[in-house]
């Protein structure tokens, strides 16, 4: 009887166990992940509705859907039109708020961003960035783009909505080559555990 009841809760157990979630340092949207005492939050209507100026809102949530391109913030800042120009978004805007970080000796937020959807077919990679605190428009260089790594590091004079830019080659993104109609099929990055239990 007793070894029983002991086989039934090592199942039991060994159920329960495959069920545990795997979290991983820091946070994380579907997009980008990020560590070192900085959280992001999905861009949402609901996460963004801190935001006064409706518009800005308006043109973040249409990039997020895709039903509009950058020319939608070109438009509410003409001043970065050429930045812009010819650059897709690589991420939905995201929110970017610090979690205990500090800034540095220089008075800036320095964040490592791991961003998945970076490829080499991306080149002139930056950083769309609308400041609430200064209710500005900027385009940020990163000090640091590694494509190997998938991370992007830049500082940041304050933290809220942002988004990954770059030009893509679409040519080399889909593996086609001129006079040919081959594809290359990309891999996605593995998520979750492997297991062998049964």
């Amino acid at each position: 009887m007793k070894k029983k009841i002991l086989g039934t809760v090592l199942a039991a157990a060994l159920v329960l166990t495959q069920a545990v979630t795997v979290f991983a340092a820091g946070s994380r949207t579907a997009d980008v992940a990020v560590s070192g005492g900085f959280t992001v939050a999905e861009g949402t209507a609901e996460t963004f509705s801190y935001i006064s100026d409706s518009s800005v809102v308006d043109a973040i949530l249409a990039v997020n859907d895709g039903s509009a391109s950058l020319d939608s913030i070109a438009e509410l800042a003409p001043e970065l039109e050429s930045e812009l120009s010819e650059k897709e978004a690589v991420t939905p805007f995201f929110e970017l708020s610090a979690d205990g970080a500090e800034k540095d000796a220089d008075g800036n937020y320095v964040v490592t961003l791991s961003v998945p959807s970076l490829t080499s077919a991306m080149s002139d990679v930056k950083l769309l960035h609308y400041s609430t605190e200064r209710s500005t428009w900027e385009v940020i260089t990163p000090s640091n783009v590694d494509v190997a790594a998938q991370e992007i590091t830049a500082a940041f004079a304050d933290l809220s909505p942002v988004a990954v830019i770059a030009k893509v080659d679409s040519s080399a993104a889909t593996g086609t080559t001129s006079g040919s109609s081959s594809t290359a099929t990309g891999t996605s990055p593995q998520t979750g555990v492997a297991t062998g239990w049964i």
